[in-house]
């Protein structure tokens, strides 16, 4: 089937921005920033949007939205930081990291429009022409050049209906992945006991003393991306506990990642946020051997490889948050300092208990997976493709 295709500039209405700094209002305003998207779930998480007063409002707080208006985040890393706006953010303002497309709506239905920037086809393009040093970046120009298949209207709000069921299966199967996170730390409390009081009276060594090298940072000043290098990670790299060895990773040139050895990653090792969300905590797969990692992580090579496992999950239990609370230094821009990391104690049960909790981990981690894989390859993606191409 053959449709019209249209740059989305043609089908969007012209949107209002204020300065909240020129105002004389005393009201806080909702502020939706670029941490403000869930990037998995592709929505506005609540407690993630700001209550800002207009005299203490970020430069980038200049974007008033609507319900229904379609927010794409413009920063590469970003880029699939989509969102459709509910109604309770009607009014709300958003950052210049988005750009904001207010479909016309004798022309252009939202949710299409929304389900439409999700699509591979339009993030490859996007990008592509991405431009820019240490953040590429796309202009709101660049998106409302970029162009959209658009059959009729009724068309498009039935493909929108059909991609909304797929959506409601993706976001049960993410609940399922949740629930199983949420087993996991259940099982580890349950054998372990809680990390911060450690009821059960394991010997505890300090994490310095658990390394086989001594812990480091990364690559201080990353340089313009290249097309072909070494990928390093960095701290939007980590995600719920894990690193997706497909993800889009900066790359960096073999001779920069050469002068930073001390952290050529082998796989296995466990890398942690040391500035700004300090404490996110991931286990490096061994895909990424050979990789490196940004200033802003933190890199724990253990001795015995059969308790990083343990150690991973204790790093990752909410109650570690307590423990590098302690020791962390800085106001609203937290800074782990890896002296104080190094003094942070783990306790360490017995191996037969690590083995066992290993072992359960690794099943559910599997179980993951396949949940995981099915959920991109055989339910929304492969029906957006269709849906897009008229196919369905």
């Amino acid at each position: 089937m053959s449709w019209p295709v249209v740059a989305i500039g043609d089908c969007v209405e012209k949107t209002l921005t204020w300065n909240p700094l020129l105002s004389e209002s005393k009201n806080e305003f909702a502020y939706i920033d670029l941490s403000s998207v869930d990037k998995e779930k592709k929505e506005i998480v609540q407690h993630n949007v700001a209550s800002v007063l207009p005299a203490d409002a970020p430069s980038r707080a200049r974007q008033l939205v609507k319900s229904n208006d379609v927010l794409v985040a413009t920063v590469r890393p970003n880029l699939n930081g989509v969102a459709l706006v509910p109604d309770q953010y009607d009014g709300a303002t958003a950052s210049t990291g988005y750009c904001v497309l207010r479909p016309k709506i004798k022309k252009l239905d939202s949710q299409y429009l929304y389900y439409w920037v999700q699509t591979g086809t339009f993030v490859t393009d996007m990008m592509e022409k991405a431009t820019g040093a240490n953040y590429p970046a796309v202009s709101d120009k660049i998106i409302k050049q970029s162009k959209i298949p658009l059959p009729s209207l009724p068309e498009q709000k039935r493909i929108a209906a059909i991609l909304d069921k797929a959506d409601a299966i993706r976001r049960k199967r993410q609940q399922v992945i949740q629930l199983a996170d949420e087993f996991l730390r259940a099982v580890f409390l349950d054998m372990f006991g809680d990390p911060v009081t450690n009821p059960r009276g394991w010997d505890c060594y300090k994490l310095e003393d658990l390394v086989s090298k001594p812990i480091t940072y990364g690559i201080l000043k990353p340089e313009e991306f290249v097309s072909y290098g070494i990928p390093m990670l960095r701290i939007q790299d980590l995600k719920n506990g894990a690193i997706d060895v497909k993800s889009e990773f900066h790359l960096v040139s073999e001779k920069l990642s050469g002068q930073y050895k001390r952290t050529v990653l082998g796989g296995g090792e466990i890398v942690i946020s040391l500035v700004g969300s300090i404490g996110i905590v991931a286990r490096v797969p061994l895909e990424l051997k050979g990789s490196n990692v940004h200033r802003n992580l933190g890199v724990i090579k253990l001795k015995d490889s059969s308790v990083a496992e343990y150690v991973a999950s204790f790093m990752q239990l909410p109650q570690f948050m307590t423990i590098l609370e302690r020791v962390s230094k800085g106001g609203v821009h937290k800074l782990l300092n890896l002296a104080d990391l190094k003094e942070v104690e783990i306790p360490i049960p017995t191996m037969g208990m690590i083995e066992k909790y290993t072992a359960i981990k690794e099943h559910v981690s599997g179980l993951i997976a396949k949940s995981k894989a099915a959920e991109k390859e055989l339910i929304f993606e492969a029906l957006s493709q269709k849906a897009f191409s008229g196919e369905l």
